[in-house]
Order: structure tokens, then sequence, then C-alpha cells
């Protein structure tokens, strides 16, 4: 019963755009031009990983100014960014090849 509402939750959460590191290692996936989920929440003050998947046809690269983060990631591939520990505060990132796409947002809290 546990693992059903857990599950359920983790389904909401998607659904809205969100998702929280501490249900695993959070994962991104770049689709139709648009990362999905759009946010992920991490906590804060602890280092962490996160999964970035291209499943578009085209190269991708995952760059965050403020996380000084710049990574290539081709159709297909999926890739590990290791992440120092964040203070709390929202870290944008997008996609440096496509500068059309909404971008997206790690949030340490």
């Amino acid at each position: 019963m546990r693992r059903l509402a857990l599950t359920t939750v983790t389904l909401l959460l998607m659904s809205a755009g969100i998702v929280r590191a501490e249900e695993g290692i959070p994962e991104i996936t770049v689709t139709g031009g648009r990362f999905a989920p759009a946010q992920v929440v991490v906590p804060a003050n602890a280092a962490f990983k996160i999964r970035v998947t291209n499943a578009d046809t085209a190269a991708i690269e995952f760059e965050s100014f403020e996380l000084h983060r710049e990574r290539v990631v081709l159709p297909g591939e999926t890739i590990t960014v290791f992440m120092p520990a964040l203070p709390p505060g929202t870290y944008p990132f997008f996609d440096d090849f496509h500068r059309d796409t909404p971008e997206g947002a790690i949030v340490a809290r």
C-alpha cells in the first residue's frame, strides 16, 4: 500500500513537472524540444547527481552558468552529471544548442 502511495505521488509530481531527488537519482529527459520535468528539487547542502537523457534527434548541450556545468548529450544518450552541495536557491539550466528550448531549474531546499 505504501509503495502504491509513493508511486502515485511520484506520478503526480512528474505530471506537475517537478521531481524530488530524495525519490532516487533525478532524471531529466529532453523530448520535443522540452525538458521533462522542467524542475528538479534536491536537498540543499548535499552533493547529488542527475541523469540527463536526450530523446530528441539532434544533440543538445545541458548547460548552467550558475552550476558551472556544460555537457553535450547526443541523441539517444543518457549522461550522469555530478553536482556539488548547493546552498538553498534556484539554479537554471538550458540547452545551449537550442536556445528556443524553455529553461529548466534545479531547486535546492
